[in-house]
């Protein structure tokens, strides 16, 4: 009898915690369901399959050049000024070859 009277009274002190049907359909339908996860998997897998491999992220970074390559195209191109002062000479000497 003393165990059914704990067993009754722990009963009482754990119910007021326990959610009711309504409050239990409620939270469920916010779960998501076979469908939902299906879908997100599939979703997952795709864009995993889109992903470039090791070797093609490699390849493309074998193809870039390197900050000191870059460095020394840039000191050896052309400036602006000589660049100007080419076209200059490319129009002046145009301009003598039409007087003649």
């Amino acid at each position: 009898m003393r165990a059914q009277g704990l067993a009754i009274r722990e009963l009482e002190r754990v119910m007021p915690t326990k959610a009711n049907k309504s409050e239990l359909n409620a939270g469920l339908s916010l779960k998501a369901n076979v469908s939902d996860v299906s879908r997100t998997i599939a979703e997952v897998a795709s864009s995993i399959e889109s992903k470039l491999n090791f070797e093609e992220v490699q390849g493309l970074l074998d193809d870039k050049v390197s900050k000191n390559d870059l460095q020394y195209l840039l000191s050896n191109k052309i400036s602006v000024e000589e660049l100007q002062k080419i076209m200059e000479n490319k129009a002046n000497s145009h301009e003598i070859n039409l007087e003649i």
